[in-house]
């Protein structure tokens, strides 16, 4: 299964807690990660209901190309900084557990991801392909 996602991708990672009328209440320190997880569940969604799709059942590999945004004072070839890689990889596995294209995250038992840099900002997001291991 084949996945784009258009947008500039967001980590989800270290949380937040505050005390709130004597409760903890906890939520995501990365303010552009509920806008950024809602396009890829979107996204997943429309390619799982274009083929017809159940959700996969038992183990699956992960492979992920996040398109970063290109600073314009920025020479090098790589994004090697933040957000981290494997912070990006954990909003993309709760985003296929939440649009039903995989019961559980847990099912992911290998990954390949990279992040590059994009040619333009049109072309910021991730790729992502979803394979069933036999």
């Amino acid at each position: 299964m084949y996945i784009r996602v258009y947008g500039d991708p967001a980590p989800q990672g270290s949380k937040t807690a505050r005390y709130v009328n004597g409760h903890v209440v906890m939520w995501e320190s990365s303010k552009k990660l509920p806008g950024w997880r809602e396009s890829v569940v979107m996204a997943a969604k429309v390619v799982f209901m274009e083929n017809n799709r159940q959700t996969l059942l038992g183990p699956v590999t992960l492979h992920c190309t996040f398109y970063m945004p290109r600073p314009k004072s920025v020479t090098r070839a790589y994004p090697n900084t933040m957000p981290d890689l494997d912070k990006l990889l954990r909003g993309i596995g709760d985003a296929l557990q939440l649009s039903g294209v995989i019961s559980n995250d847990g099912q992911i038992v290998s990954i390949e991801a990279h992040k590059v840099y994009s040619e333009s900002p049109a072309e910021n997001g991730v790729e992502i392909r979803l394979t069933k291991k036999s």
